[in-house]
């Protein structure tokens, strides 16, 4: 049996606009008479809350293509104007296919703004996830689940990227 197609995870990070810290004045201190960034800034809580509408929507219409697999909004703990959307999908071109998807366009792009420049996509070369229940033989063995905590299970995934993917260029054949 021929080893899974590894997934592709997709994620495009988001950062909100800082709003000045209505309660500091002056020069540099988030005010009205701000010259510069404050020095509390934060994300009002509308603001965010409305992203997270519009983020779910996006969400939702990627949720409805081919080849989609799971997704997640998150936002970070520490910093909330900072969001990442995650997906996983059955590859690449299923996750280039749902960008085109006309649904996606209408809600993804006006999202996009907030797009952090950084790599989106990558591709799984290992897992570990938690089975809601594992029955399994004593004399089964399971490769590559040494050491895990019963429950849980992991797999290893072999790359799809040519060996020669960072180094070879049209024109420069590694024949020479």
């Amino acid at each position: 049996m021929p080893d899974p197609a590894p997934p592709v995870l997709a994620q495009i990070a988001f950062q909100l606009p800082a709003a000045p810290d209505p309660t500091l004045d002056g020069p540099g201190l988030g005010g009205s008479g701000s010259d510069g960034p404050g020095l509390a800034e934060s994300v009002p809580d509308v603001a965010g809350a409305g992203f997270a509408v519009s983020a779910r929507a996006a969400l939702a219409a990627l949720a409805r293509c081919a080849g989609f697999r799971s997704g997640r909004l998150a936002r970070a703990l520490d910093a909330p104007g900072t969001w990442l959307l995650t997906t996983e999908w059955d590859g690449p071109g299923a996750w280039r296919r749902a960008l085109s998807s006309f649904d996606v366009r209408c809600t993804l792009t006006p999202l996009l703004v907030h797009a952090v420049d950084a790599p989106g996509s990558f591709e799984v070369l290992a897992e570990v996830t938690v089975l809601a229940e594992v029955t399994v033989p004593a004399e089964v063995t399971v490769p590559g689940a040494a050491g895990l905590e019963p429950g849980r299970s992991s797999r290893v995934y072999r790359s799809d990227r040519a060996a020669d993917a960072d180094v070879a260029a049209p024109g420069l054949g590694l024949d020479r």
